[in-house]
Parts: C-alpha cells; structure tokens; sequence
C-alpha cells in the first residue's frame, strides 16, 4: 500500500467533534508539549497534563491522573505522533483557570485508554499550531485568568540578560525581560526561573537577527496599568520557528512600521571594554573585556551532567543517574561543560565561570566528545591549550556580585584575541529548528 493510501483510507475522529457522554474515541495526534502542577510547598504533582494536535490541525488539553501517570509518561516523546484511543470528555469546571486552549472541554486518560505511536507517513500532521491573538487585543485578557494565549512578536532588544531578583515574600527568583513588537505596538514579557534559564541557554546560539519568539501558553496580566505576558508551568517558547506565521512577520520587518526599529540594529556600535578593576565597580549590566586566560581552576571537574528535560543537574543513585526535580530516573543524560577560569589583565585579576553553550562554541567541540575521547585524563590536553593566551570575554554582572561580592563572574560568550570587528547579523530567510521548553507546567490540580 502507497504512502498517500494510508494516509487517506484510515478514518478517524478529531478533537473539534468531541462531545461528553462518548468514550470510543480514535484520535491520531502529535504531542506538544508536557507539563505538571505543583503544590503550594512547590512539590510536583504526579499527575501530569499534555497539549495534542490532532489531523485536523484542532487541539486539546489532557489530563493524565497520578494512577497511570508511571504507565503514560514512559510511552510520549514530544513531537512524535500517537492514536489515542478511549478516553474521557470532561467540561471544565467554572474555577479551572489557565486552560492552555480555548475551549470549554479537556479529555481525561483512564487504564482503558491504549497509545499506539503511529510513523510520520501514517497521518498528516502539522509540527505545530498556535491561537495568536494580537498584541492590542491582549487588554481584555488580562482582566481574568482563564485562558492562556500564543502571542508573536519581534524582540525588540538587542541584548537579553538574566536577572536575580528578590520577591515581596522574600524569595530568590531569576527572571529575564524582554518586550515584543509587532509592528504597531509592544508588550512587555518577563519570564522567570527555569523558564528564563533555557531562554538566556538558547539565546547564545547562532541565531538569527531579529529575534523573532512565539510565546506559547502564555498568561496575560496587568501590572501598573500596563499589560504584561508572564509564563506558568504550561509556557513555553519558540525561537525563529519553521511556522508561517514567523515568515509572515519576517516579511512586515520591511515595512515602514518596522524603519525605525530596523535601524537600531544595522546601526550598532561596538560595545565598550572595560578594565577588570572597572568592572569589580559596576552595576547590573552585559558588558565585555579583554583579559589574558592565566590558568584553569582545577579544584572540581570541567563537566556535570544535566537532566534531558528540565536541565538541572542529576544525581547519581545505584548506578543511575537520577533528576530530583522532574523526578524521574535519566538513562541518558548529558554531559555539560562548567570550566572556571582564573583570568587577568593589567589592572588585576578575576574569576569567570564559563558554562555549558560559549565554553562548546568556543573549544568547538561537545563536552560529552572529550569525555569519550579523555575519559582517562581528567583534564585533557584541549583544555590545557587554551591557557596563556589572550581572550575578549562578555560578562553579565549579577546581583550577586553587586550586593553579595561574589568574586566569580559569569562569562556568555568569549573570543580568542583582542581588537576583533564586530559583525553586524542581517536578516536573511532562513529559519533556525524551534527552541522550545521541554519542562513545562500547568494549573490544573492533582484531583482533576
């Protein structure tokens, strides 16, 4: 049987045609996304929630309970597609808040539900798929919490950075802001703690300018008269994403809306360098030196291993490698650059902690590839080659060398020598593979 046979002759349900007080269901759809609640002490629920698109390009929220969730979660990859077969309709009830699509039904997975993965060739469907609403409709949103919402937008900053911050209650939190345009007005976005960290990873890739990010789930507020676009544990992001909807607003960048903000990046100027007794002295900001690498700081290993989906570091329990925050055994976890460098110039001397993205583009190679190469040597002669040689390093000033002092200064990007131009990156149509979340969260409770 051809290709196009089997994609036409299977029929199916859809998720736009379900209706409650039916349970044989025969839904083929993709995963998108796979998230979890917490508890008010920040314990992660066992039963989980999915986002599904189905043939029909109609999505539908998941509910997946704490008694199948070992069975379940084990079986779904995100971005490969299933037929799901008997389940649940179940309305929402009136106080469920931060429904991830817009739409008054969730299905719900029982012991009698059956996932079958199906090939790429067996059913058409789309990678992805959004419910944009503009950027001045997102008023009206704010004024309740029902719904999440997909927002699009340019980055209107050139440079993002990390920022610790403490709460009102008294609590450390990391968040980045950033605002989005499209054209004819912005908005403001601040994303914050994990969130936030695989955005600030992502954004030190070789991207494309302007940055142009899909908020996905997103949760509209108003704060000081002025709407905002924050994340919850449904949120997630794609950069310069393979979607029409990003060609169509790299294609209105052209347009005289777009003329002034065009500007601000062809007319970019080299950042300014600062002296290491200058930086000791400055505030919260990105900025850039040029500093001669001393010596490797050798009193902990170069590498550690991170979680597949939520990023953070793992443990290592009997044999296996354990993550503590998604919790879940990690079979094959990877293995993450975390070098410390003892880094000079003529004004003294610094410590820069140089993670896992600028350390692989700078050696030019994978931390796991040396490990595999080296994994006699604990550090390895390509390492050691990089000592005694002259560098220009941007570093992100934190809250915690401000207020705290700390010594150690966090590097984003570094570059052999001193005096390099500064190329400037165009617009071009070519689009990077989305970078999305692949720890997500929701509201949806554990007795849902």
């Amino acid at each position: 049987m051809s290709t196009s046979a089997k994609i036409t002759t299977t029929k199916y349900d859809s998720f736009k045609d379900l209706r409650t007080g039916k349970y044989e269901w025969r839904v083929p759809a993709r995963k998108l996304n796979l998230w979890r609640g917490h508890t008010k002490t920040g314990e992660p629920f066992k039963s989980f929630n999915l986002l599904l698109l189905d043939n029909k390009r109609s999505r539908i929220h998941a509910f997946v309970p704490r008694e199948i969730d070992a069975a379940v979660e084990p079986c779904l990859e995100v971005g490969t597609i299933y037929l799901f077969k008997n389940f649940t309709v179940r309305e929402y009830k009136k106080e469920d808040r931060f429904r991830c699509i817009h739409k008054t039904i969730q299905i719900v997975f029982s012991r009698d539900t059956k996932i079958q993965e199906l090939d790429e060739t067996q059913v058409l469907i789309d990678k992805a798929a959004f419910d944009f609403y503009d950027i001045g409709d997102l008023k009206q949103l704010s004024q309740h919490t029902t719904y999440l919402t997909d927002v699009i937008g340019v980055v209107e900053e050139i440079e993002l950075y990390l920022n610790d911050v403490r709460t009102r209650l008294g609590y450390m939190q990391i968040q980045m802001k950033f605002h989005l345009t499209d054209g004819r007005q912005s908005v403001k976005v601040t994303l914050w703690d994990e969130l936030a960290e695989l955005l600030d990873v992502t954004l030190k890739e070789d991207l494309e300018y302007p940055i142009i990010i899909i908020i996905g789930c997103g949760r509209v507020t108003e704060w000081q008269n002025k709407v905002e676009i924050s994340n919850v544990e449904a949120t997630t992001f794609y950069i310069n994403y393979a979607h029409h909807s990003v060609t169509q607003m790299r294609k209105m960048l052209k347009q005289p809306e777009f003329a002034e903000y065009q500007k601000s990046f062809n007319m970019r100027s080299p950042p300014k360098l600062y002296t290491i007794e200058e930086i000791k002295n400055l505030g919260n900001d990105s900025i850039e030196t040029e500093v001669r690498i001393e010596q490797l700081t050798k009193e902990e290993t170069w590498w550690y291993v991170v979680c597949t989906s939520c990023y953070n570091v793992v443990k290592k329990i009997d044999k296996a490698y354990n993550c503590l925050k998604c919790p879940r055994d990690v079979p094959h976890s990877h293995i993450w650059y975390k070098l410390l460098i003892l880094a000079s110039d003529e004004t003294g001397t610094i410590d820069i902690l140089l993670g896992n993205l600028p350390s692989q583009k700078w050696i030019g190679k994978k931390a796991q590839d040396i490990v595999n190469e080296d994994s006699e040597e604990c550090w390895p002669d390509m390492l050691k080659s990089i000592e005694k040689k002259d560098y220009t390093v941007k570093l992100v000033i934190k809250l915690e060398n401000i207020k705290h002092k700390s010594p150690i200064y966090s590097a984003k990007d570094i570059i052999e020598g001193h005096n390099f131009e500064y190329p400037i990156k165009q617009c071009q149509e070519s689009y990077a593979e989305a970078s999305g979340s692949t720890y997500h969260s929701d509201s949806m409770s554990e007795t849902n």
